[in-house]
């Protein structure tokens, strides 16, 4: 029973990245030898011809790809492999809701990039007589005045002509189920409505200038995996995010921000060999794939502190982004208070500190309630 329980971990490790990279690494203009994207200019001598064979901006509804809350925000976004809090088993690993065993809801707001504000909430719970663990969340972005533009052809002219400002709206809802397979495997998936209206805008159809309304809704899931390996808490985690189908603004198609993860935990004073309470030190490594830029490393640490004698207790941490094209280093921290009963509430903090030529450093605060 034990090699049964490995084997099924091994293939869900070797079945997970095939699915990403089935889709992945094919030209995005063309999908089973049918061209999806016309990279001619929509109007002569106002348009470049877009580039081909390129990752990046190659995906929509990008707020889907923020940071579900400030405990991974402070570790670089690591974190599929964290168990026992919400926004991760959410937003991240589905699979890890199997182990959280005590309800929970949390709030995280972002003060984001470009003067934008980003709002994650969320709460697990299970249901009396059903197995594993039920999750739900709810995403949402405001982008701000945003400068509207219009083609002008007049050979005289910019090239443009100012419409005024307008404003977009940007949510998802989640829920999902995820459930233990034995004490130290579990599984998930996560079911994902998402809605984005950019306003309106004016195309040339035929040769005649027309105004289209820019509203999307789309469908996605998430899957996800956790395994402790049972070798002083080194833990494995796997998961595949916002998977869709292709939706198009107007000639433009695109997918969600998919994304696949895989994740290692290691609990470095149990590799020591020494009982890690009251001091927790954990290394997070972690490979991101995105599908519209490279595949980045992504590593975080945290060092929690907790005596058995008190209820209060605290965290450190820190990360580094590889390969990211606008952020590299994070850090922050938290307080929580926990009773013998589960029940408690915790705050936490994160900087995000992105390129200063392009963004400002974002700020992210979360609060979460076990009950």
């Amino acid at each position: 029973m034990k090699f049964r329980k490995m084997i099924w971990a091994c293939l869900l490790t070797f079945a997970l990245p095939g699915v990403q990279a089935s889709a992945q690494f094919e030209d995005p203009r063309v999908l089973g030898g049918e061209k999806i994207r016309d990279i001619e200019p929509i109007y002569p001598n106002q348009e470049e011809v877009r580039p081909s064979g390129v990752k990046a901006g190659q995906s929509g509804f990008v707020f889907l790809a923020f940071s579900p809350d400030a405990r991974r925000g402070a570790m670089a976004d690591a974190g599929a492999g964290l168990i026992g809090d919400a926004p991760g088993a959410l937003f991240l690993n589905p699979g890890l809701l199997g182990f959280v065993h005590q309800r929970q809801a949390f709030f995280t707001h972002a003060r984001w990039i470009a003067e934008t504000n980003h709002q994650v909430a969320g709460a697990v719970f299970k249901i009396p007589n059903a197995p594993g663990t039920f999750g739900v969340g709810f995403i949402t972005h405001d982008a701000g005045e945003i400068n509207g533009t219009a083609i002008n052809s007049d050979p005289a002219s910019a090239g443009y002509t100012e419409t005024g400002t307008f404003t977009t709206t940007n949510y998802a809802l989640s829920a999902g189920w995820g459930f233990q397979i034995t004490d130290r495997f579990s599984v998930g998936a996560m079911a994902r409505f998402a809605h984005q209206n950019l306003g309106q805008s004016t195309v040339f159809v035929a040769g005649s200038q027309q105004t289209r309304s820019n509203d999307l809704n789309a469908f996605a899931v998430d899957i996800g995996t956790y395994f402790n390996t049972g070798f002083r808490n080194l833990a494995i985690a796997m998961s595949v995010r916002n998977f869709s189908q292709e939706k198009e603004f107007q000639r433009e198609r695109f997918e969600l921000p998919r994304a696949f993860r895989l994740g290692f935990v290691f609990d470095l004073i149990s590799l020591s060999g020494r009982t890690p309470a009251p001091h927790h030190l954990e290394l997070v490594t972690e490979i991101d794939s995105p599908i519209d830029f490279d595949e980045r490393t992504l590593l975080g640490m945290e060092y929690r502190f907790k005596p058995a004698t008190t209820a209060m207790g605290f965290a450190l941490r820190g990360g580094y982004k590889y390969n990211h094209d606008t952020e590299d280093y994070s850090f922050g921290g938290g307080i929580n208070y926990k009773t013998e009963s589960g029940r408690g509430v915790h705050i936490d903090y994160a900087f995000k500190h992105f390129n200063a030529s392009f963004f400002d450093s974002v700020h992210i605060v979360s609060a979460a309630i076990s009950f």
